[in-house]
């Protein structure tokens, strides 16, 4: 009765994994764009590390990470100081995980997970286009971050500080492990 059992526990085990797959982030471009009275700024980053399973053909999990160091805004002094306003030293990496995934409408999903700034997680919903090609899950999108949800203190020019909400755009492309 124990072996049987165990067996039936290692089969399901085992159909389980099978049906089970895993994804790499293969390429990235995420976008931030930054907001002030005097001028707006856009900031780049192709260097997201990132992982994504799938189980029977719906994704389970999502993470995310990005150095912000590796953001570009065309400007170095900025960069400079936004590692700084981030408190980059401390906390190098912006981050997102989620494992409540669900369909959308049409073709997208929506990812209810965190962000994890300066050390600080908040949850966030995020709605993005889901398309599959070979091997291939790209997952791409635009959203808002309020970047007053992290503790952040924000710089100010001219008398006024830049907006607290940043608009976000991600193209993200995960390559199935074989």
């Amino acid at each position: 009765m124990k072996l049987s059992v165990l067996f039936t526990g290692l089969v399901l085990l085992f159909a389980e994994a099978k049906a089970q797959e895993t994804y790499n982030l293969d390429s990235s471009k995420i976008t931030y764009s930054g907001y002030h009275v005097a001028h707006d700024w856009t900031g780049v980053s192709g260097q997201a590390k990132g992982l994504l399973i799938e189980s029977n053909g719906a994704l389970q999990r999502v993470a995310v990470t990005v150095p912000l160091a590796s953001f570009d805004s065309n400007s170095s002094n900025r960069d400079s100081n936004a590692l700084r306003v981030l408190n980059a030293i401390l906390h190098p990496e912006v981050r997102f995980y989620s494992e409540q995934i669900s369909p959308s409408e049409g073709e997208t999903v929506e990812l209810f997970g965190f962000f994890e700034l300066n050390g600080i997680r908040k949850n966030y919903r995020i709605k993005l286009r889901l398309e599959r090609e070979a091997s291939q899950v790209n997952l791409t999108g635009d959203f808002k971050v309020n970047l007053n949800d992290f503790d952040l203190k924000l710089p100010r020019f001219l008398l006024k500080p830049v907006e607290d909400e940043i608009d976000m755009s991600v193209d993200l492309k995960f390559k199935q492990n074989r």
